[in-house]
């Protein structure tokens, strides 16, 4: 009875505000992604199965197993905000069920009150996908079940780059606590390999190269390697440093996790001793640095990159919460609820109500609104509006915009 009530408590908290527009902090995933899923529906197979931005340009920094699965969302439920929000949100809450299970607790639910899971849940973007598979690999990795963690490695490896470090350091794990399951995890990792090799195979068949749409330009940059793109500053220019960087994660983790939860991870990580479940938690909190790590200037822009912490950060708390007497687990697991409830409630709160893209929004409903379906609609703005601006218009237009900027000449 207590694990539903939880559960009807965690979509009612996760799907609050699900119906807002894509017009605030970092909803250019929103509009992105569900433009590409829209792409779908209207041409078919003529988009290749690929990422198609605009007839004949794809997106390829990523594999396009999350777009094809909100394509299929759209399908069933229809184009909309709620129903492009509700993908990341039911895979968000499928991820908590599976901590669930694998910790038989409560616990890992305390993470689902921050502001990085009750805002960016509701993000349309790869990473709720990458994380729900990630934790499926480990489900099934506990319980030593080849075939299905193949299967979903092969799935894993379709979704984005992050669920490839999690094979690496699985292995690590096997290699001190289930030698006999390292070839299992040798495999995965060739099945990954294979996985890249298509994802290549596909953007050759799309763009006739294989490093076509910039996926390569794109790797270089998140790697911070700027001069091999014939550049000496980073996207942000003049402001990364790793000093200035590591700072900013320091701010970041505490804002958006809470001081509250960082320090039960540090008890947590205190109390941890050598065994199958501690070696675990470490394993997913070393997964969730690989990609601030390995990708810093990318997350170093978008600080929703750091959303791969919070699975390592639950195990933490929940390890702490198992060393306790049992009379305090209750009692301790309420109140830290309410603490981390209300600690970045007012942060949250206008987290929520950023509206940077209403121009865009507005205009594109207006746009739509006096236009038919396949119309051409001419638009003058400044090149600054249409940088910022022309995604949403052009989203929520749904139609065809000529954008004319010359009388800034």
């Amino acid at each position: 009875m207590v694990k539903l009530v939880s559960l009807i408590g965690l979509i009612v908290l996760l799907t609050l505000g699900i119906a807002k527009p894509f017009i605030g902090h970092h909803d250019w995933n929103g509009v992105f992604y569900s433009q590409i899923a829209r792409n779908y529906l209207k041409d078919g197979l003529e988009t290749g199965l690929g990422q198609m931005t605009s007839p004949g340009n794809y997106y390829t920094h990523y594999p396009p197993l999350f777009t094809w699965l909100l394509a299929l969302d759209f399908k069933f439920l229809g184009v909309s905000d709620v129903s492009a929000r509700l993908l990341p949100v039911m895979l968000t809450i499928f991820s908590f069920i599976l901590l669930v299970k694998i910790t038989d607790s409560l616990v890992p639910l305390l993470l689902a009150l921050t502001p990085m899971i009750r805002y960016f849940s509701q993000m349309p973007s790869q990473e709720a996908l990458i994380i729900f598979l990630s934790l499926l690999v480990v489900y099934f990795y506990r319980q030593k079940r080849a075939r299905a963690l193949l299967w979903t490695v092969a799935a894993l490896g379709w979704s984005g780059w992050a669920g490839y470090f999690l094979i690496p350091l699985l292995w690590l794990h096997a290699k001190f606590f289930t030698p006999k399951f390292k070839p299992v995890l040798l495999k995965a990792g060739a099945i990954l390999v294979g996985t890249f090799g298509l994802h290549l195979l596909h953007t050759y068949l799309l763009t006739g190269s294989l490093t076509g749409g910039g996926i390569f330009d794109a790797l270089l940059l998140r790697l911070n390697l700027y001069p091999a793109l014939g550049r000496v500053e980073p996207e942000l220019a003049g402001q990364f440093s790793w000093l200035n960087y590591l700072v900013k994660e320091f701010h970041t983790l505490n804002i958006y996790y809470t001081s509250t939860v960082l320090l039960l991870v540090g008890a947590g990580i205190f109390k941890l001793k050598r065994s199958f479940e501690s070696g675990l938690v470490l394993i997913l909190l070393a997964w969730g640095v690989t990609y601030p790590l390995i990708f810093s200037n990318v997350t170093f822009i978008h600080e929703y990159f750091n959303l791969f912490f919070w699975p390592g950060l639950a195990l933490a708390i929940n390890y702490l919460f198992k060393s306790l007497p049992q009379r305090w687990f209750y009692p301790l697991l309420l109140v830290s609820a309410l603490i981390i409830f209300k600690e970045r409630l007012p942060f949250l709160n206008a987290l929520k109500s950023t509206a940077a893209f209403k121009p865009g929004y507005e205009l594109g409903r207006q746009v739509n609104q006096n236009s038919g379906p396949g119309e051409t609609v001419n638009l003058s703005a400044d090149e600054d509006f249409i940088d910022v601006q022309g995604i949403f218009v052009e989203y929520y237009a749904d139609r065809v915009i000529i954008w004319d900027n010359s009388h800034n000449d």
